[in-house]
């Protein structure tokens, strides 16, 4: 209509213009015709007048109503990005593990008079602003705020079918956004307008959001960036399989039993062969080939935790029930050894009754206490009465119970002898023994207990760390001396030569064998020490007892490692009747690291949870435990070649709440372990009474059951496994041994940099033994969110240098599929739909 209007005008100005022309040339011929031929002039040049200046008035007209126009598509457009900020800023906040919080304002007045409430936290009104495209135009601005749906409670259930992930546990959150958008000259107007400063707005939008979390460890592999599964043995995936980038596969890949979803555009070959085969064609074979119910290329990247999220400022840190920050002395130092190389922070969060503790505050453990998880535990007649069992596993693969123990060992440690000394040892003398059988059981449960408390006593006095092998040598704890006048000896032994037990090494005095209070006969016996101290700051330093060399980093050239090494079963009973010298004071160290419940006699016999020893913790689902290095003291900790790092190992058993419980209404807790170093899991893991577990790590470690020491540590040499002298004839490693594990890992992962292949999947966990087709048993879920910050050792292929190849019978843990069963603090991705988009005219 307006550029119709324009032209009409335009023709009506070139005929008067014509018009005009005609009569001046008249003028210029014709005398007789000059005074008529004026007046018509005239008229003719007032009505050309008029209709130059209703030309001058449309244009202006059309002006005005174009600057309308790009004022209301500017303002469109503006809002529409304030909504589009404000959703990813709500989403954001999701992938952080938490939901928005606070209040919406009152109305849409409240945003714009200071008299009311523009609400609070991640509701409250907020203004963008915008350029006006040029110097002459005036800029815009967007004011938004939030609205909760459903009260702000988030709807638990499955993603629903035809959706991406459809059938995944899931929280969705429902949000409305408003946006109002204005000039910025517009702003003083609006000022002095009050309450109504709304109404000058030049677009209002609104939009309706779901924010969707869904489990990380609900995925078989979850990758944020390319993913490659190459496997040179068969393996099948019974999960669903999920990339924000491109997936690459093949290999002896058998079967992908759940659904493919990628953010990448391509599914195709090795990524480092030179020419890959043509994505289209790729696409088409491999739904076949690997039986993938369901394949979808290409779909919205999903919304991943942020890189810091395990940061020391990140949310495991701060959600964690136990904080343990290493900090070694240099192996060169006359003090190591004595020095104590790790703080321990604990955080009570659930009470008595189960329900949260409303200020949870972080408290430190003292030295004393610090010192006594350094050595051996000398564990009560009640655990060391438990009886140990042929624990076995199934060898059926098809039996999703294949990785649970069979007849599991609840046992906490074995005596070296049989009741009465039937397989005692070649130190113990004929003499003692004589004497021993000739004491009556009174003498015999006084002496026993006398020489137990002498026993706690001296192993708390020493100073630096004692040797767990050490414990089977006569004189193991130097200074454990038993004289006939010592102090406190019972007057039920007068006959009894106390100074012959000296011929015994204290695990021979720790399994004296006596009765009970109800006739039973106890022998006690000791478990390792909680924590422990491995590794060398350099080759040439002897004072360190243990050591662990990473044949992987340094370029392959190998490092010495300096690790923590944290025993969880000798935590756990150290948390129940640990002792510790305070002073010249013996004290218990019950629930010093948490607090437990009660006895559960719906739990499996003999386990921690039937004996009260389970942590009590579920709050964010259970114990989540947060290992550190403080990277400002460490320097080298914070970089990409960090010697340090965890050491998780005899975690057959976990502290948590178990399946079937009475404290928390059948919900099962567990374990989560989370660590910004590299963590080196050691051995069968969550095996008996299986809980919710989860390692979450910078670079993750697995090593079998040998790679145990004497004194159980992990201790591996340059050329050797874990200190094993019998050697394969063929491989200087040694044979690893069957390890099974429950567990879902969340740790970085190589990148494939031309011909250097990232190892795939199937070497998601670094490997240091040779495994020669021993099975490694694994149920749970591969999750990978970029590469490692703080270690840099590539990997390095198989050959037989730094690891052979087990048989992996590795796959999803379907008991996540329930909800209840996932993981302490697990990670979520957000995943945001728009369900609506309204503009509204309505001022």
């Amino acid at each position: 209509m307006k550029n119709n209007a324009k032209k009409q005008l335009i023709l009506q100005k070139d005929s008067l213009s014509s018009i005009k022309c005609w009569f001046l040339s008249r003028l210029l011929n014709t005398d007789s015709e000059k005074g008529y031929v004026l007046v018509i002039a005239i008229a003719l040049l007032f009505g050309l007048a008029s209709l130059v200046l209703v030309y001058a008035r449309s244009s202006r007209i059309e002006q005005v109503s174009n600057t309308a126009a790009v004022d209301s598509t500017s303002g469109f457009y503006g809002a529409e990005a304030a909504l589009n900020e404000r959703a990813n800023e709500i989403t954001k906040i999701y992938q952080s593990n938490s939901v928005p919080s606070g209040t919406s304002p009152e109305s849409t007045m409240a945003c714009f008079d200071n008299s009311i409430s523009d609400g609070t936290g991640d509701y409250q009104c907020k203004t963008y602003q915008f350029s006006g495209g040029d110097s002459e135009r005036s800029g815009y601005s967007a004011t938004t705020y939030v609205l909760e749906k459903n009260g702000g409670v988030g709807n638990v259930g499955n993603v629903p079918p035809g959706d991406n992930h459809a059938g995944l546990n899931m929280i969705e959150y429902g949000h409305s956004i408003i946006a109002l958008a204005f000039k910025d000259s517009d702003v003083q107007q609006r000022q002095q307008q009050g309450s109504g400063q709304g109404r000058g707005a030049i677009a209002i939008l609104q939009m309706d959001i779901k924010n969707r979390l869904i489990p990380l460890f609900q995925f078989a592999a979850f990758y944020k960036d390319d993913l490659e599964i190459f496997p040179g043995a068969n393996m099948t995936l019974s999960g669903p399989v999920h990339t924000n980038a491109d997936l690459y596969i093949g290999g002896q890949l058998q079967e992908v039993k759940g659904e493919v979803t990628t953010a990448g555009e391509n599914i195709h070959d090795q990524k480092k062969v030179a020419t890959p085969i043509s994505p289209s064609q790729y696409q088409s074979k491999i739904i076949d080939r690997f039986k993938i119910p369901s394949l979808r290329v290409g779909i919205d990247p999903l919304g991943l935790p942020e890189p810091d999220f395990l940061d020391s400022s990140g949310e495991y840190f701060t959600k964690a029930d136990i904080r343990i920050k290493f900090t070694p002395t240099g192996t060169n130092q006359s003090t190591y050894g004595e020095d104590i190389p790790f703080t321990i922070e604990v955080i009570e969060r659930t009470q008595a009754n189960n329900s949260p503790v409303s200020a949870p505050v972080a408290v430190s453990l003292t030295s004393a206490q610090r010192h006594s998880l350094r050595q051996p535990i000398l564990v009560s007649e009640q655990l060391a009465s438990i009886p140990s069992s042929s624990e076995s596993f199934s060898n059926s693969t098809s039996n999703k119970f294949y990785s649970k123990a069979q007849n599991p060992d609840f046992s906490s440690c074995k005596p070296v002898y049989g009741a009465n000394f039937s397989n005692a040892g070649n130190n113990l003398t004929p003499a003692f023994k004589s004497t021993w059988n000739g004491l009556t059981s009174q003498q015999k449960k006084d002496a026993a207990q006398f020489a137990h408390n002498i026993l706690v006593r001296r192993v708390q006095e020493e100073t630096s760390p004692l040797k767990f092998k050490d414990l089977d040598k006569v004189g193991g704890i130097p200074g454990l001396v038993f004289t006939n006048n010592m102090a406190n000896i019972p007057q039920s032994l007068a006959t009894f030569q106390v100074a012959k037990l000296n011929s015994l090494t204290p695990n021979e005095i720790a399994a004296l064998p006596y009765p009970d209070a109800s006739g039973k006969i106890v022998q006690r016996c000791f478990v390792p020490a909680p924590l422990t101290d491995i590794g060398k700051d350099a080759s040439n330093h002897n004072k360190p007892p243990f050591r662990f060399f990473n044949n992987r980093e340094n370029n392959n050239n190998g490092r010495d490692m300096r690790l923590l090494q944290i025993n969880i079963k000798s935590l756990t009973i150290w948390n129940y009747e640990g002792i510790y010298l305070d002073g010249s004071q013996l004290k218990s160290a019950n629930q010093l690291l948490f607090k437990t419940a009660p006895a559960d006699n719906k739990a499996p016999a003999n386990s921690f949870q039937a004996l009260g020893m389970a942590a009590r913790d579920t709050s964010d689902d259970g114990l989540v435990m947060y290992l550190t290095i403080d990277s400002n003291s460490y320097t080298n900790a914070g970089g990409n070649t960090s010697p340090y790092g965890f050491a998780i190992v005899e975690g057959n058993q976990l502290p948590g709440l178990g399946s079937d419980n009475a404290f928390n209404l059948n919900d099962p807790t567990g374990l989560t372990i989370a660590s910004d170093q590299a963590v080196y899991l050691q051995g069968d893991y969550n095996t008996r009474n299986k809980q919710p577990a989860s390692i979450l790590s910078d670079s993750l470690n697995v090593l079998s059951n040998k790679c145990f020491d004497p004194n159980k540590v992990i201790n591996k040499e340059n050329n050797m496994n874990c200190n094993d002298s019998t050697k394969n004839n063929n491989n200087s490693l040694g044979n690893a041994l069957q390890t099974v594990m429950n567990v879902a890992f969340l740790a970085g992962n190589d990148e494939t940099k031309g011909s250097q292949y990232n190892g795939g999947l199937e070497n998601y966990p670094r490997l240091h033994e040779s495994w020669s087709g021993i099975p490694l048993r694994y149920r749970g879920s591969f999750v990978s969110l970029g590469t490692p910050n703080h270690v840099n050792g590539k990997w390095p292929g198989t050959g037989g240098k730094f690891y052979n190849a087990p048989n992996r019978q590795w796959d999803y843990d379907t008991e996540f599929n329930d909800a209840k069963n996932l993981p302490p603090l697990t990670p979520r991705f957000s995943a945001m739909k728009q369900e609506s988009f309204i503009r509204s005219f309505d001022q």
